[in-house]
C-alpha cells in the first residue's frame, strides 16, 4: 500500500507519483482500445484511462486536478495538471520526442463517472493497495 500521511483534520494524503505507479501497473492489453491492441510498447494507446483512472483517484476537480490534451504523433494525447503540482502524464514515455504540453488545451472526459475501462483500472489498484 502506499503511503500516506495525516493532513489537516485527519484527512489522508497519498503522494500522487505512488497512486500513479499503481495505475501503471495494472495497465496492460485488454484495457487498450483499437488500433492499440498488440502495441509492443506498454504504455501506446493507455493515456486516455490512466489519466481518467489518475483523475478520480486523486479527487479530480475538487483536489485541483484537471485533464488535458495535445494534438500529438496524429492522436489526442491525455494528462493530467494541477495548479501546484504541475503536469502529471504517466504515459509519456512512449515517446521519444518530448510532449509539446505548452499546446495542451484543458478537456473533460466522455463521463463524469469513470467509465468501464478507469472503473477496471481503479479496482485494480484498489485491490492491491489492500
Amino acid at each position: 500500500m502506499p503511503r500516506v500521511s495525516q493532513g489537516q483534520a485527519g484527512a489522508r494524503i497519498v503522494k500522487p507519483e505512488l497512486i500513479a505507479a499503481m495505475v501503471v501497473s495494472n495497465l496492460n492489453d485488454d484495457l487498450r482500445k483499437k488500433p492499440w491492441r498488440g502495441h509492443p510498447n506498454p504504455l501506446a494507446g493507455h493515456c486516455y484511462v490512466a489519466s481518467e483512472a489518475l483523475f478520480h483517484l486523486l479527487g479530480g476537480r475538487e483536489r485541483g486536478w484537471r485533464a488535458r490534451t495535445v494534438r500529438f504523433h496524429g492522436a489526442n494525447h491525455w494528462f493530467l495538471e494541477h495548479p501546484a503540482l504541475g503536469i502529471l502524464d504517466v504515459t509519456a514515455a512512449q515517446y521519444d520526442d518530448p510532449v509539446p504540453y505548452h499546446e495542451s488545451r484543458g478537456r473533460g472526459f466522455l463521463t463524469t463517472q469513470p467509465s468501464k475501462r478507469a472503473r477496471e483500472v481503479i479496482e485494480r489498484v484498489k485491490e492491491k493497495a489492500q
